[in-house]
């Protein structure tokens, strides 16, 4: 999804941190943000009711290729999510999936699985992917500690992102530059205690 420059923050929580990037993925709170998702779920379970009632096996088959998007049924609640096969196992009669609003994984039997039309696939995703302003790992930790640290603090508590920069195409930047608070007015950083122990450092480059 995508989120625009703003003076006030928004609600969101933390999705994932990923040090390869490094980037983090949140999911914002909002009317708009809601009703989307309300919609997509409630469009996913009429197709994926409907594609398993019609699909026969020879149907089926054609979908389990490695990379294929897919609806899968968690089984956590029975309901169905947008999805990537990531491995079929043909001597299990099973899938490995990605549940790509969630970036979530799990191993399924084949008939939990059916197709996802292009329409589903052509919604944005549930979250955005963003990376912090004005601040960087500390190069003298191992970087899988402070964004463990990171994903730590963040996951204790709902914070308020606000977007400084978005991304610009002439410069290459993919991702929007964000900074996190604990309250709606932005005055006190969610990852304050980050940079007062040298975990964040500033960024030289910005």
């Amino acid at each position: 999804m995508r989120i625009e420059p703003r003076a006030e923050g928004f609600l969101a929580d933390i999705v994932f941190c990923c040090i390869c990037q490094p980037a983090l993925y949140i999911r914002p709170f909002g009317t708009e943000f809601a009703q989307q998702v309300d919609w997509l779920h409630q469009n996913v379970q009429a197709v994926a009711a409907s594609q398993m009632q019609a699909a026969g096996e020879q149907e089926q088959a054609v979908m389990f290729v490695t990379g294929a998007p897919c609806l899968a049924r968690y089984s956590e609640d029975g309901t169905y999510y947008r999805a990537i096969i990531e491995k079929v196992d043909d001597v299990q009669d099973a899938v490995h999936v990605l549940y790509v609003d969630y970036l979530s994984k799990e191993i399924l039997p084949k008939r939990d699985i059916c197709e996802c039309p292009l329409e589903l696939r052509l919604i944005p995703l549930s979250y955005a992917c963003v990376r912090l302003a004005g601040v960087q790992p500390n190069a003298t930790r191992p970087i899988a500690e402070v964004y463990g640290r990171l994903q730590e603090l963040l996951e204790a508590a709902s914070f308020y992102v606000r977007v400084i920069q978005r991304p610009d195409v002439k410069e290459s930047t993919s991702m929007p530059e964000v900074e996190l608070f604990t309250a709606k007015d932005c005055q006190t950083l969610a990852y304050q205690t980050l940079i007062d122990e040298q975990y964040l450092v500033a960024d030289t480059n910005q």
